[in-house]
């Protein structure tokens, strides 16, 4: 019976018993997987379901059943306060004594339309002497009886029971046909069994042994499931499909499986898993205290999928200050940037025409030979390729314990202990996840993360000091190897680069020194479009570089890029910011304040190329090589050699008013007097009075009879002789003689 008026100890007992009798388990049967062909089936089911919200509702050992029996996933149906729609809504299968009232007044206007015509008829029947029919019992208004309720059902069954039928395919549930053939055929048989042990037990009171009841699901027992999600759906889906309650709880779990896990695939949804997790939920599970574990198995593993799945990780924990921090006191960006340099090595990346330029620029690729090697008797062999250090690991002379070296690393290290021998040589194993355009990416937007959390300045605009550390580090022995990324050519690469040494440049003491990294030469080497990141670097850097004693008022004469570009474009970048300079740059351009095109730009980097050498195809032999800085000749372009350039205009142009009619003139008066300084020092020049002979003689070459000799050998002659005198590279070049001219 309906035993909802009753106190709260019969409602109790009745849940009991209906536990105790297998009631529950009968009527869940018949509620959920009985089919209603009938109406007398329908009206079963509508019973049983009714009796089950009832049953369970507040009942603690039923909705303990109710865990052992269903998905969690399909349960949390019960707790939401979401509503079915009219389409899910059965009416067959529900009694709505509203809507049987409504559909009962819909029915009764035919009534009211038989008393209007008995009211217009009054007349009539009086005079034919016919009574008034008395008022039936059945034209009283149905009123609804409020019961009393002591036991209300506060589960949402309804969206229960619409979810049930439903196929599901989330990380919290998958749910569908064979699952619910599972559960029915697991119902069937406890109730055949139960049914058995009642006729068995003669006149003994039988009661079901619900405690241990349990619906095992055997189709899902190839999905990888942790704490109550499935781990292949979670990292299938979007970060928004699946809300994930007790967020800390489960990411612990995940952890302590990748913890016990031997297997590397394992251990790899593990680590993906635990990167989804943290970066949706950093906030509620808080610091990583294991971040200098995760850096030391970084640093040891030889996987290269475990390595890309780690540092996915790694990214996602630095949305958190305090894991930043761990990872710096744990050495981690020095590992980091053992990684990032490995992009050098992809190879599979398109060549632009301007690349290929680059390499014909630079001479004949060779193999060039980097790698030392010592044997067990401290005998130390090479230069060997990268080829032949491979064919030696082939050929078991080289083992993972052999000591190494190449310029660019801190001392002799284990062949295991070096990044690109470790993960270009078999001795590392899986398939990576990321190339080397995608692992540098990656590693750069860390180091970015990590630069935003330490500014340069506070708040007020105070300089900060000392130097951030994770600045310092970074502008300290890593800085080259960040800077010879921009020779990779990568468009997404270059880009973060400008980016990260930008950040990382701000307020720093070590601004004025960055020229002597090389990396003025190689940023415009760049023949990518997205170039306004490359114009904010330069515009940010180019004036504080400490190259030459003295200043000067001449802004450009000030700036490292006057040996690269023309004066003009020096003053545009100054005067109209970087989106102004990036349209120049990217575009053709004859006015009175710009002439550039694109074979400026070509013979530009031809030059720089040139003036480069071999160093690129150095750094695909060995990625941690160090550029050594050497100033660059001035570069003359052809379609200037007839400009004279004044103040910030050409005068050529400035003078055309046809093309450029009413042209403004910033500080006229200036303009005038740098017109005739111009002329009074084309007035006094004098042709140069040192011989061709002369300058080989300086350089210690002679002519090849009556021609120079080639161009190599007088860039490598300029190199050494521009090493011996720079201060940089020789602070006693002060006492060496000068030069005859």
């Amino acid at each position: 019976g309906d035993y909802r008026g009753g106190s709260s100890e019969i409602a109790f007992k009745m849940q009991e018993l209906a536990l105790a009798e297998g009631a529950l388990l009968r009527h869940l049967r018949t509620g959920l997987v009985t089919p209603a062909t009938d109406s007398r089936q329908v009206m079963m089911r509508q019973l049983s379901r009714h009796l089950l919200g009832l049953w369970t509702s507040a009942h603690k050992t039923s909705l303990s059943l109710l865990r052992r029996i269903f998905p969690i996933g399909l349960l949390n149906f019960l707790e939401s306060d979401e509503e079915i729609t009219e389409e899910e809504r059965d009416l067959l299968n529900s009694r709505d004594n509203l809507k049987l009232v409504q559909t009962l007044q819909k029915s009764q206007k035919f009534s009211i339309n038989v008393q209007y015509l008995e009211n217009a008829l009054m007349h009539w029947k009086t005079r034919v002497g016919l009574e008034k029919e008395p008022p039936k019992e059945d034209d009283k208004p149905v009123i609804l009886r409020r019961r009393r309720e002591q036991v209300k059902i506060t589960l949402n069954w309804k969206l229960f029971y619409a979810r049930f039928y439903n196929d599901h395919a989330t990380a919290a549930l998958i749910w569908n046909y064979k699952t619910r053939e599972e559960l029915k055929e697991a119902l069937d048989a406890e109730l055949r069994a139960f049914n058995v042990d009642k006729e068995l037990g003669g006149k003994h009171d039988i009661s079901w042994n619900h405690t241990e009841f349990e619906v095992h699901y055997d189709s899902l027992l190839s999905e990888v499931k942790i704490g109550d999600y499935y781990l292949r759906l979670l990292l299938e889906e979007d970060d928004k499909v699946s809300k994930i309650h007790k967020p800390y709880e489960f990411f612990n779990d995940i952890y302590h499986r990748f913890l016990l896990t031997t297997t590397v695939q394992m251990r790899c949804m593990c680590l993906q898993a635990m990167a989804v997790v943290y970066r949706r939920y950093y906030e509620e599970i808080g610091t990583f205290n294991d971040t200098r574990y995760l850096v030391h198995m970084l640093d040891k593993c030889s996987d290269r999928q475990e390595r890309d799945r780690t540092l996915q990780f790694m990214h996602s924990l630095l949305k958190h200050k305090k894991n930043v921090k761990l990872l710096l006191d744990a050495g981690g960006v020095k590992i980091l940037i053992d990684l990032v340099s490995l992009a050098h090595l992809h190879t599979n990346r398109a060549t632009t025409p301007f690349q290929s330029m680059f390499l014909e620029a630079g001479g004949a690729v060779h193999e060039e030979r980097e790698w030392y090697y010592g044997n067990k008797e401290k005998e130390r062999f090479g230069p060997y390729s990268l080829r032949e250090i491979s064919e030696f690991w082939e050929e078991g002379v080289l083992s993972e314990r052999t000591k190494c070296w190449a310029q660019g690393l801190d001392g002799w290290r284990p062949l295991r202990a070096v990044a690109q021998l470790k993960w270009t040589l078999p001795c590392s194993t899986g398939v990576a996840l990321l190339n080397g355009t995608e692992l540098s990416t990656l590693v750069l937007n860390m180091l970015i993360d990590i630069c935003s959390f330490y500014p340069s300045r506070e708040e007020d605009g105070g300089i900060i000091r000392p130097i951030p550390r994770a600045k310092r580090i970074l502008s300290e022995n890593c800085l080259p190897h960040l800077v010879q990324l921009l020779l990779t050519f990568e468009p997404v690469i270059v880009e973060k680069v400008a980016i990260l040494l930008d950040n990382i440049m701000a307020d720093n003491p070590a601004l004025p020194r960055l020229y002597q990294t090389g990396v003025f030469y190689f940023i415009l080497m760049y023949t990518g479009s997205n170039v306004k990141p490359i114009a904010t670097f330069l515009q940010n850097t180019h004036l504080r570089q400490a190259f030459r004693q003295g200043d000067s008022a001449d802004t450009a004469i000030n700036s490292i890029l006057s040996p690269l570009l023309p004066s003009a474009m020096i003053y545009f970048l100054e005067n109209h910011g970087p989106a102004k300079f990036s349209e120049i740059y990217l575009g053709e351009f004859d006015t009175p304040e710009a002439i550039w095109m694109s074979e400026m730009r070509r013979t530009m980097i031809q030059k720089i190329a040139l003036h480069l050498g071999d160093f690129k195809p150095r750094l695909m032999c060995n990625t941690r090589a160090l550029y050594q800085y050497m100033p660059i000749p001035p570069i003359g372009y052809e379609p200037l050699e007839r400009e004279l350039f004044c103040s910030i205009y050409y005068l050529r142009n400035l003078c055309n008013e046809e093309k450029f009619p009413e042209w403004q003139i910033d500080q006229p008066v200036k303009l005038l007097k740098d017109c005739l300084e111009a002329w009074k020092l084309e007035v006094e020049k004098k042709g140069s009075d040192i011989s061709i002979e002369s300058a080989l003689q300086t350089l210690g070459l002679e002519m090849n009879g009556e021609y120079l000799p080639e161009e190599k050998f007088i860039r490598k002659a300029y190199f050494k002789l521009a090493n011996k005198y720079h201060p940089d590279k020789n602070p006693y070049s002060a006492l060496i003689p000068l030069l005859p001219y």
